[in-house]
């Protein structure tokens, strides 16, 4: 017999090799979670989450000589959907011990988020630790054991000095719904404004976003004005808001909601439809028009939702927009959820939907006089800047479509495809939180209070002489740089891209993200050029087409 034979059918060998590899795998994980990469962060933190792991083979990582490998097998454990075993429990119980404050910090929060009852006299005891991360991580997993002696001290933590806290606090309020919070939750909005205001160098978010949700569970109606403040100035924010305005069932912010339907995110504007829906608000029905008239046909969640709304308030002077829709849409769903408000429409019916008439007159809304203040002083400082001049800033926040850019108590956005001259899908793969950038001022936007830039601007346009670069029937080597539903991006020169439309390219290399990688090198055939709408059409090399159709 060899060692192999040994450890075949070993419960107790297997079982070790099991918590080795899981190790293995969180210390994997670890590193990416505390990666320079914004989306590899996002994306590791999403695999914690949904690891599912065995918390008796996660127990050896617990040990772990790495402080941040211990925090993440802690959190592993919480995420589980696996009982806990009293060993679990004990070893969580002394992870509270550990010299890093962050892993202590992990194993209140993951005992809990499991409802470890045992643990509560020992979380409550970490209310008094002068670690801010500990104190947080204990008022929130107290809030989940549904400790109501907590909801009483919640007022004072949320002033603490500690930013960590507060946000801990104003979760918990939540969790327990204890309106004695409601004032500290407010102050916490507001000072969070405050500081978006002043421009400093990291606006609170994550306190902001934490805030809202609380307030809006709680029914508390006095946020309504910071909200609408957030929702029509505070980019990365807005579409929270909104929805945070639909469950306060907030009717009078509907004039000031209504312009955010001319905003760029799909999201943002979905919820504003949601939000005009909510309200009955028939006055934005000139806007919905629009909106549905200059939507892409990829935005069908919008599309439809819009068509919808039309449709119950009986809105006729849409049917040449939804005919053509039901016409000419590429996705077969959206032409038959188009016909069906067609013939709705036409019929004078409302696909069995309650027809509500809209109110007499909305609520009257009072704005404090803090946000009147913060408005003007805004429009003050926007007015020092001057069309095409060029500024520095810093990254605050990014975006899927864009970024906030801090230009020092004035807030700039540069659109995804104002980044660079390359077809950029999105923007968190090009710029970073905290990043200084430079830009041309593109638009000074005094509705919107902020600047709009342009870092491309800052660089040749590639596209200015682009007829003596390239020339239909030229055949040329590019890059893939995406793939969508109807075709293939590939950049032939720096910053100039052209699309192999899915009619170009045989049924054999069909669906195209299995044929088709990002970053591969391909041979291809320039078509047409339209330079005025910055397009060039593309096809296969022939050498391409006859391959695929041999294999």
């Amino acid at each position: 017999m060899n060692d192999l034979d040994d450890y075949e059918g070993d419960p107790a060998l297997e079982r070790e090799r099991l918590s080795q590899l899981l190790t293995d795998q969180l210390e994997e994980l670890t590193r990416a979670i505390h990666s320079r990469d914004q989306l590899v962060r996002a994306r590791a933190a999403s695999q914690l989450v949904n690891l599912d792991v065995e918390p008796e083979l996660a127990l050896p990582a617990l040990n772990h000589r790495r402080g941040k490998v211990r925090e993440v097998a802690a959190e592993a454990i919480g995420y589980s959907s696996k009982p806990l075993s009293a060993t679990a429990i004990d070893a969580l119980l002394a992870a509270i011990d550990d010299p890093q404050p962050f892993v202590a910090a992990a194993a209140i929060r993951t005992l809990g988020r499991r409802q470890v009852n045992e643990a509560r006299q020992q979380i409550a005891a970490c209310l008094d630790d002068p670690e801010p991360p500990i104190v947080a991580a204990a008022i929130v997993a107290l809030a989940r054991l549904n400790d109501t002696a907590l909801a009483v001290a919640l007022p004072d933590f949320l002033n603490s000095p500690h930013l960590t806290i507060r946000i801990a606090a104003a979760e918990a309020a939540g969790i327990l719904q204890a309106p004695a919070a409601v004032p500290g939750l407010l102050r916490l909005l507001e000072d969070c404004l405050i500081a978006w205001h002043e421009g400093q160098p990291r606006m609170p978010s994550r306190a902001a976003s934490v805030a809202m949700q609380t307030l809006a569970r709680m029914r508390a109606r006095a946020a309504v004005p910071l909200l609408i403040e957030i929702a029509r100035y505070v980019v990365g924010l807005r579409t929270l808001a909104t929805r945070a305005l639909i469950q306060l069932q907030a009717v009078e912010a509907a004039p000031a909601i209504a312009p955010l339907l001319n905003e760029e995110g799909s999201h943002l504007v979905l919820e504003v439809v949601r939000f005009l829906h909510m309200a009955n608000y028939r006055a934005a029905l000139p806007e919905l028009r629009a909106l549905l008239h200059r939507s892409a046909p990829n935005r069908w969640r919008l599309l439809i939702k819009v068509m919808h709304v039309l449709v119950e308030w009986h809105d006729r002077e849409s049917l040449p927009l939804i005919a053509r829709i039901a016409e000419n849409a590429s996705q077969p769903e959206l032409r038959h959820y188009a016909a069906r408000c067609l013939e709705a429409l036409q019929n004078q019916t409302c696909h069995s939907l309650p027809v509500q008439q809209p109110p007499a007159s909305l609520p009257e809304l009072t704005l404090p006089l803090s946000l009147s203040n913060r408005l003007q002083q805004r429009r003050q400082r926007i007015g020092r800047f001057t069309l095409d001049s060029i500024v520095e800033g810093t990254v605050l926040r990014v975006l899927s479509y864009g970024a906030v850019i801090d230009l020092g108590s004035v807030e700039g956005f540069v659109h995804a495809r104002d980044i660079d001259w390359r077809w950029i899908n999105d923007a968190r793969a090009a710029l970073q939180p905290g990043q200084t950038v430079r830009a041309v001022v593109t638009g000074i936007d005094e509705t919107r209070l902020r600047v709009n830039l342009s870092i491309r601007r800052l660089s040749p346009d590639p596209w200015a002489d682009i007829h003596q670069r390239l020339a239909v029937g030229m055949h040329i080597n590019g890059v893939i740089t995406g793939v969508t539903g109807f075709g293939v991006f590939v950049e032939l020169l720096t910053g100039v891209q052209g699309l192999i439309h899915t009619s170009q390219i045989p049924p054999h290399q069909r669906p195209l993200r299995e044929h088709f990688a990002t970053g591969r090198r391909i041979s291809v055939i320039v078509r047409n050029i339209d330079s005025e709408r910055r397009r060039i059409a593309l096809s296969l090399h022939e050498e391409l087409q006859q391959h695929a159709a041999h294999q």
